[in-house]
């Protein structure tokens, strides 16, 4: 084994939603402010030997989803998962273990206490690794994208949560030292692999309630400008509207109109944070996402959901060259800056 290098992590607060669309460093992802408390907590990330590693801890309720990479494995260790967490809206526990292929989705909703730790790398570099640890690639680690059938129960695993938390509990912005955090996670899910039957690929697949929620929320993305009745989402779901209902509060722990609505909001706060709709005006969002003229009822939801009333804008943020204390990564510059150290 080579000598153990220190890794260098950097450490930014949560501040606001859209933050977590970068909870996998490069990542195009969408995150969903859920039923509670605003979203807290902090990301952290880091970059060693042709490999990205991205970090979070989060304080709330979030939907997650989105392709981790487009040309790149991401293998996922969940330290810690607050109850009721899922991936592919399969309930996860502590230890749970993902694989994201390049292109796919992520599809993950997050509860209080959430603690995980990324890798995303090429495959090359996959078997690489695996090669300088001497163990033996098991291909069904790049088989498909998934949850792994089984979590990790070792020691190892409470070591690995403690480091990585110590890097979020240190308040420290940018550049952390650590020791080798990433390259004991990559050894941790290799071996974990190794010990699949030859017959087996590790993926858990989607029970009842997953799929019908699964269904009624590919309808709900596709017909989000539109309006949508239960009647309508039920039949899409293939179930009835009382179980629709629940297994919403099950799995999402939401109901199906207030998922609906959450979703528009989030849409309606994009146009009108992105400097490409620049020009947006709060009312032409409304009507596009569903709003009609009823500007006081979309004021009110939307102040409820993010702590603030509804209005075009241009997020600011902090360039990352700036290392005060608590500063708003530029995470475009974070992200290319930090593989310029590979």
């Amino acid at each position: 084994m080579s000598p153990a290098v220190a890794e260098s992590w950097h450490r930014f607060d949560i501040r606001r939603i859209e933050d977590l669309n970068n909870a996998v460093l490069g990542a195009e992802l969408e995150a969903i402010q859920m039923a509670g408390p605003h979203i807290k907590g902090s990301l952290a990330f880091a970059a060693h030997d042709g490999v990205i590693f991205s970090s979070g801890l989060i304080d709330g309720k979030v939907a997650i989803r989105g392709p981790l990479s487009r040309d790149a494995i991401t293998l996922f260790v969940g330290l810690k998962f607050g109850p009721g967490s899922r991936h592919w809206l399969n309930e996860v526990t502590d230890g749970d273990v993902s694989v994201v292929l390049p292109g796919d989705e992520h599809d993950a909703f997050y509860t209080a206490g959430s603690l995980y730790l990324t890798a995303t790398l090429t495959a090359a570099r996959l078997e690489q690794e695996v090669a300088r640890e001497r163990l033996v690639f098991n291909r069904s680690l790049g088989s498909r994208t998934g949850l792994h059938s089984t979590p990790i129960c070792s020691p190892s695993l409470d070591w690995l949560r403690s480091q990585v938390a110590q890097i979020h509990n240190s308040g420290t912005t940018i550049g952390d030292r650590q020791p080798e955090i990433g390259r004991a996670m990559l050894r941790m899910v290799v071996s974990h692999y190794l010990r699949l039957p030859p017959s087996e690929d590790g993926r858990v697949h989607l029970q009842r309630p997953a799929r019908i929620v699964h269904r009624a929320r590919e309808y709900i993305r596709e017909n989000l400008t539109a309006p949508i009745s239960i009647d309508a989402l039920a039949a899409a779901a293939e179930t009835s509207r009382r179980t629709l209902y629940r297994v919403f509060l099950e799995v999402l722990e939401d109901a199906p109109q207030s998922y609906v609505r959450r979703l528009r909001l989030h849409r309606i706060r994009r146009e009108l944070i992105s400097a490409t709709e620049a020009t947006c005006t709060v009312s032409a969002a409304g009507r596009h996402w569903g709003f009609g003229g009823d500007m006081d009822r979309l004021s009110g939801t939307y102040r409820e959901l993010f702590g603030e009333t509804p209005a075009p804008r241009s997020l600011l943020v902090t360039r990352i060259s700036k290392p005060t204390q608590g500063c708003e990564p530029d995470w475009h510059e974070l992200h290319r800056r930090l593989p310029s150290t590979l």
